[in-house]
Order: structure tokens, then C-alpha cells, then sequence
């Protein structure tokens, strides 16, 4: 007997991007179903690097105690030739706050602990439900929405209805392949990062040599303890080693306390009869020898090799790493996101993290959907915004992933090399001690530029709004600035900023035939440069960006980067979405007004982003 039940969102694949993808939707109230075909979480840690605004995203969804059991923020992205005993001759800083958003811009995490972390965010939400031992079997449509057959832990044969169908199965999962491929032509191409390689890829759990276990050893007639021979053998933070020799990333990931290495090398001879774990041994042994101590001193009786059998190997085998993008990221109401709609090599760490983007931009606009009765020709222009932003995100993250790979793949080029120089002399001048990071220029600009997009290009919309510290008016708590985009009512936010006036906003509003669903006055948020500009008598909670003096803020944190992103001053209104992008900037009442007229042309599907505007007023 099959059961039937019913769900507005189906999603296909319980990895990193499909629990995001539930939880975005739970954050909006809309109830989802996950489909996981393992019956527990695959304890092989995959990716290892969780880049820029993911983590920012997964902040915002609720994983924020549970980070030091995960993993731990890098410092430094060190760039070496041939092996990491070498002395770096470049380190990318990734401690300071050049993406503006005063949480880690990247996290070294072991994958089954991410993605178990997720599960118990999910598990805890009334919204969203995770059945693992699901294999999804067929998809049909019919008058109601998508029926989807699948056979559950039990053997048994179950449906389900939906209307949205989720494809987050990775790229060789049942939603892309089998239900999208022939039907609607959709593959994965080649793209802007053209990349083939073979790399073989080892996870490496360390254990401490000690006086006891390995009397024999030097280090201790040298003063060292456990640690610290850890340490000279197995240094922190990220390792991109470059030719001469095999290109190579490696380096910590996970809790500190764990002691696992991440030890991958290209391998672009390979064949079948190759075995892997002994290219392995060959590879690393001469980077995990040393001749002196830690403080530089010669061992007596030669260098000496960390003991083999304190290092056990969790994984190793070859893999391909290429870059490949969807030709299409969707069909009707089946949506690909992660894995399943494209791929990149490791060289920047955007896998996991494009997936995470790929969900937390698509929730909403589903979420849109189930509030706001859309015709269908809108429904798909929701959808096509959705995937000329994230065509362009994933353009974004493989020219980082490029820029990375090429300094780990090649030799160091003639341009890269007066680039470090100059950046060198620039640190030596006070004042002027560093070149902009072209990251951080990627991230304001957001997506401006890209056309047919959920945003009001006239009204300076596409930029990506900084996070910050809050302090507010009446409580004095201190909290991320994210939290202020999170409404029981509305999809976007109101934010009347130094010379605006929240009447004026709410009299805007209420003259409009907006749904109170994508902007209601109950949610106007009023954030003002400095605290004491906001008048007591107006009985109104305001909030002003602020900085913190416990010392957990990153370096490079300036509260003045919302303004930056907000035009320093010059606009009185600023809409923004919920996944942090500014929807239009405004300068008066009249320029709102216009603002929610082009909202709604966009939510009947019009495309409103780059109309010719009136005069500036």
C-alpha cells in the first residue's frame, strides 16, 4: 500500500546545500521535506572549506554555538614552492573583515559534523522534516503539483505531493539526471574556469608522539613536548604548494582538538593500476621531515620523519576535480541547486558554499510564492531572476577558485609577482598598509550589472548591504545586524535611515496596494547613524552600528561599512531583501513611492530592474 501525504517543498539530497535549503525555508515559515537516500551521515569528511558568505548565511540560520565543534576559522592562506616546510612567499591575510560582514570570512570544518550540526537545526524546527533511508524513486505531475514516489527506510513505497521539487542530490543525483536531463535538456557544461585535473585526495588523522610511545625520538632530549611537535610538522592554518614539484593543498581542518590534514596532490598521470595510498607516502614523507627542532636547532643524528604509525589514514583515493555549470537551473517548479547544478575544483573552497548561496536565495522567493498568489508567467520570472544572480555568483566563485588555482597549479607569473611586491612596500608605509582585496569589491557590488534581476537597478538596488554590530535604543543588547531583517510578517525590510522619516514610511505603505507580506509598516526598521539621533519621544526602537570591546571582532571591523553600502548618507530609505541584498535606495518619499510601485511591476512579472526611471527628485 503507498502512502500518500502532502508538502509545499520537496527537497532531494540531505547534504550541506538540501539542509540549508530547509532550513532557509523554515526561517520564512514555509514547511519542507527532505529526502536523504543514506540512512546516516557519510562520515567521509569531504569538502573541508566553508568560503565568504556561507558562513555569514549559516549564522543567520542559527549555527552559531555549535562553530568550535565544527571547526576553526584560518588566519592565513599560505602560498609555497614545492612543500609547507618552506617559508611562504605569499600569505593571504583571511583574518581581517574584508567581506564586511564581522563574522569569519572562512571556516576549515570536517563535513559529517557541519552537516550534523544542520540536521539537529532541522530537527528542532516545526517547518521542516528530514527522513533519511529515502531513495526517491519517479516524479509526476498532474492538477495538484508534483507527485513524488520514493521507497523509505522500511522498503516500502511512499508518495508525496508538492509543488516545488528540490534537486540537491549532488551531480550525479536522480533530479538532474533522470527527471531533468532527457525532459528538458538540462546538463552540467564546462563554464568560465576551464579545469581538468586528477588529484589524488587523503584525509589524515594525526596522533601525538610521546616520551613514552617513541622513547627513541629526539625531540625530547630538544625540550619539545607532544604539541609542539605537532606543530613544527603539521602547521596551521591553509597550504598551497606550487610547481617545481606536484601542486598540493593541505593543511588543518575541523576542531584543533581533532588533528586531521587534509593532504591533496595533483596526479595528472594517473591510471587504474595506480595505488594511491602509496603515491601518498611518497609524497608527503619529505614534507614531514625535518632536520631541526623548533626553535631551528640541528638533530644530532640527522633529520628525522614523524613516526608513520601516529598518522592514520581515514581516506585516499583519486579524484577528478573540474568546474561545470547547469546550462539551465531550472524546469516549471523543479529547481537544481549545489552539487546538482554545478561543480568546482577545491582551489577556493566555493563547493559547499555556492550551494549554501544557491538555497538561502531560493528560499525566499519560494516563500514569495506561497504568500503572495503569482501567476505563473511571475512565478517563472521569480525564478529566472534566481538564476541570472546565481549564474553570476557562480561566475564570482570561480574566479577566485581560478585565481587560487593558478597560483597552486603554475609557477608564480610576472604579474602576480609585483603584485606581492608592491603589497610588501605598501605594509612598510603607515597608514597605507595594504591593497584593496578584490573580493571585497566583489561583495559590495553585489549583483549590479546583471540584468533581469530582483532588484531596482534606477534606485541603486543590486549591492550587497554589510553586516555589522547593533546596539539599540531601549535595550542597549548589542547583536548582528542580519537579525534586523527577520520579520513574523514580511519578506523585505523597510529601513529608514538618517534623513528619512518612518511616518512618511508608513504613510508610503499604506497608500500602496503592496502586500503587507513583502512590506508592511509593522516591520519598518529605523537605523540611525549615531544613537543619539534618535528622538526618545517617538516611542521608537532604533538601532545604530556599533563595535564591541570584548576583543571577538575581526580585524579591519569598522561599523562605518553599513553606511558605505548604503550610499554614506545620501539616501533617507533603503529596501532590503532577506538575503542581504539591497532590493532599491531612495533619497525622499517620492522616490519610495516609485521604489513600491517597480516592486509590485516585478511580483506581476514585469521586469521593472532597468526601466528608464523619472527625474530624481
Amino acid at each position: 500500500m503507498v502512502t500518500m501525504e502532502q508538502t509545499p517543498v520537496v527537497v532531494v539530497g540531505g547534504g550541506p546545500s538540501g539542509l540549508t535549503m530547509g532550513l532557509a525555508l523554515a526561517k520564512h515559515k514555509v514547511h519542507s521535506t527532505i529526502l536523504e537516500k543514506e540512512p546516516t551521515i557519510d562520515q567521509d569528511p569531504r569538502g573541508v572549506f566553508l568560503n565568504g558568505d556561507a558562513v555569514r548565511i549559516l549564522y543567520d540560520l542559527g549555527l552559531v554555538e555549535q562553530w568550535p565543534e565544527i571547526g576553526h576559522e584560518p588566519k592565513k592562506i599560505n602560498f609555497h614552492r614545492t612543500t609547507f616546510k618552506k617559508r611562504p612567499f605569499y600569505s593571504m591575510d583571511t583574518s581581517d573583515d574584508f567581506l564586511s560582514q564581522a563574522v569569519p570570512n572562512g571556516f576549515l570544518h570536517v563535513q559529517p559534523k557541519l552537516e550534523a550540526a544542520l540536521a539537529n537545526l532541522i530537527h528542532k524546527s516545526e517547518y521542516c522534516t528530514l527522513r533519511r533511508g529515502c531513495a526517491v524513486q519517479d516524479r509526476k505531475s498532474g492538477d495538484s503539483g508534483m507527485t513524488i514516489s520514493y521507497r523509505n527506510e522500511s522498503d516500502a513505497d511512499c508518495s508525496i505531493t508538492c509543488n516545488w521539487l528540490i534537486g540537491a542530490d549532488g551531480k550525479r543525483g536522480i533530479v538532474r539526471k533522470h527527471f531533468l536531463e532527457a525532459s528538458a535538456g538540462i546538463r552540467q557544461q564546462d563554464s568560465s574556469y576551464r579545469y581538468d585535473g586528477t588529484w589524488v585526495a587523503a584525509n589524515l588523522r594525526i596522533n601525538l608522539p610521546t616520551p613514552n610511545t617513541h622513547p627513541q625520538l629526539p625531540f625530547w632530549s630538544h625540550g619539545m613536548s607532544p604539541e609542539q611537535v605537532f606543530n613544527l610538522y603539521w602547521p596551521k592554518d591553509w597550504h598551497f604548494c606550487t610547481p617545481p614539484g606536484k601542486p598540493t593543498a593541505c593543511g588543518r581542518f575541523g576542531p584543533f582538538e581533532d588533528r586531521v590534514w587534509r593532504h591533496e596532490f595533483a596526479e595528472h598521470g594517473w591510471r587504474d593500476d595506480m595505488d594511491a595510498t602509496e603515491l601518498l607516502w611518497e609524497h608527503i614523507t619529505p614534507m614531514i621531515t625535518h632536520d631541526r627542532d623548533h626553535h631551528g636547532e640541528r638533530f644530532k643524528d640527522g633529520p628525522v620523519t614523524y613516526p608513520q604509525d601516529c598518522i592514520t589514514i581515514i581516506r585516499c583515493r583519486p579524484f577528478t576535480f573540474t568546474h561545470k555549470v547547469v546550462n539551465k537551473w531550472f524546469d516549471g517548479r523543479t529547481v537544481l541547486i549545489g552539487d546538482a547544478a554545478h561543480v568546482y575544483p577545491p582551489f577556493g573552497g566555493e563547493g559547499i558554499a555556492s550551494g549554501i548561496r544557491d538555497a538561502h536565495q531560493l528560499a525566499w522567493r519560494i516563500a514569495l510564492s506561497q504568500s503572495c498568489p503569482l501567476r505563473v508567467s511571475a512565478v517563472k520570472q521569480q525564478l529566472n531572476t534566481w538564476a541570472e544572480e546565481r549564474r553570476k555568483g557562480a561566475k564570482n566563485a570561480a574566479d577566485f577558485t581560478k585565481l587560487n588555482g593558478t597560483l597552486c597549479n603554475e609557477e608564480e607569473t610576472w604579474g602576480f609577482w609585483v603584485f606581492r611586491n608592491v603589497e610588501s612596500v605598501l605594509k612598510m608605509i603607515p597608514f597605507f598598509s595594504y591593497l584593496p582585496n578584490p573580493r571585497s569589491m566583489t561583495e559590495a557590488k553585489g549583483y549590479q550589472g546583471v540584468k533581469g534581476v530582483f532588484f531596482l537597478t534606477r534606485f541603486g538596488g543590486g549591492g550587497k548591504l554589510a553586516q555589522v554590530y547593533m546596539d539599540s535604543t531601549d535595550s542597549g543588547n548589542v547583536f548582528l545586524s542580519d537579525h534586523l531583517l527577520r520579520h513574523e510578517q514580511s519578506l523585505l525590510t523597510l529601513i529608514v535611515l538618517d534623513t528619512g522619516n518612518r511616518e512618511e514610511a508608513i504613510t508610503a505603505l499604506k497608500s500602496s496596494d503592496i502586500s503587507p507580506s513583502m512590506l508592511s509598516p509593522e516591520d519598518i526598521i529605523v537605523v540611525k547613524n549615531k544613537k543619539h539621533t534618535i528622538s526618545p519621544q517617538t516611542h521608537v526602537t532604533g538601532y545604530s552600528p556599533t563595535s564591541l570591546s570584548d576583543g571577538t571582532i575581526p580585524n579591519g571591523y569598522s561599523p562605518a561599512t553599513y553606511w558605505s553600502r548604503l550610499g554614506k548618507g545620501s539616501y533617507a530609505y533603503a529596501i532590503v531583501r532577506p538575503d542581504f541584498y539591497i532590493f532599491a535606495l531612495l533619497r525622499n518619499k517620492e522616490e519610495l513611492e516609485h521604489a513600491i510601485v517597480g516592486l509590485m511591476g516585478i511580483l506581476a512579472g514585469r521586469d521593472n530592474s532597468s526601466v528608464s526611471p523619472r527625474a530624481r527628485l
